[in-house]
């Protein structure tokens, strides 16, 4: 999957930054600034299939059920939140999961035109690192409650290195995309000192030889402790599938296709440091 540019994004987040001026926040609704480190489970299904445009359709492989890797993993994830000015939001997650097995397979499979026979010993090494940006404009900002809708994007980042009988392929998935989404957010205080916040996100869109789209849903609720700290626990879920073409094999040749499709669920508790 060829390595994609994100000169959007990069635009987004420039003329954010350029139009900030000193403007009152609605506290505990907002912060100005917040830093947040999560704890995270994931819950990870991987469904692949890279295709030779010269022999056709490779096997389509579930990465947990057929070659080993494990379905969940315990990670951290980092993330800002900029209240620029009282009605336009800017954040930023990163979170990388990266898992590895070592299988014998039970079924010949054609991964990019290279034939895997059956009974052969196979180690897989898959790492999914994602970098989520998003503006969020709140047209409607009460006391207690506030709501608003922007886009964003998330720069999703796969590489695969499958070995067979000690012999790493030459064929792999090894690239950067971005994957834009409309996002839609709420959020309310409870009490004095609790803060709830509901969002969804979908887009579906091609750029270059690359097509994508996501769902993406998120809930958390947090305690504010006092000017400085909160303490939370959410829920991020989210269904991505990518195809892209253009591949280049061993020979160098733009023959290979890709196509993925990702749930990468999260629960997490964080802490959060608010300025």
């Amino acid at each position: 999957m060829r390595r994609l540019a994100t000169p959007i994004m990069a635009a987004v987040m420039i003329s954010v930054a350029v139009t900030v001026t000193a403007q009152g926040v609605e506290e505990p609704l907002f912060d100005t600034f917040n830093f947040k480190l999560e704890g995270s489970w994931v819950a990870v299904s991987t469904t692949v299939r890279l295709d030779s445009l010269e022999r056709g359709e490779g096997t389509t492989l579930s990465f947990e059920d057929d070659l080993g890797l494990p379905d969940k993993e315990m990670v951290p994830t980092l993330s800002f939140e900029w209240q620029a000015r009282r009605r336009h939001r800017l954040g930023v997650r990163w979170q990388d999961v990266n898992r590895d097995s070592s299988t014998q397979i039970l079924e010949e499979i054609d991964w990019g035109g290279e034939i895997i026979p059956v009974e052969a010993d196979v180690t897989l090494s898959f790492d999914i690192r994602t970098l989520a940006v998003d503006y969020t404009y709140y047209p409607w900002v009460k006391k207690r409650w506030a709501g608003g809708f922007g886009i964003g994007f998330r720069v999703m980042s796969l590489k695969t290195v499958l070995t067979v009988e000690d012999t790493q392929l030459e064929e792999q998935i090894d690239g950067t995309a971005p994957l834009p989404y409309i996002n839609f957010e709420y959020r309310r205080i409870l009490g004095e000192r609790w803060r709830v916040k509901a969002g969804l996100g979908w887009l579906r869109v091609k750029i270059d030889d690359v097509e994508g789209g996501q769902y993406i849903g998120r809930l958390a609720g947090e305690y504010i402790t006092g000017k400085r700290w909160g303490f939370g626990a959410a829920l991020n879920l989210s269904t991505v599938d990518v195809e892209g073409e253009g591949l280049s094999n061993s020979d160098g040749d733009n023959l290979l296709k890709a196509k993925i499709d990702l749930d990468i669920n999260d629960i997490s508790l964080y802490v959060r440091i608010r300025f």
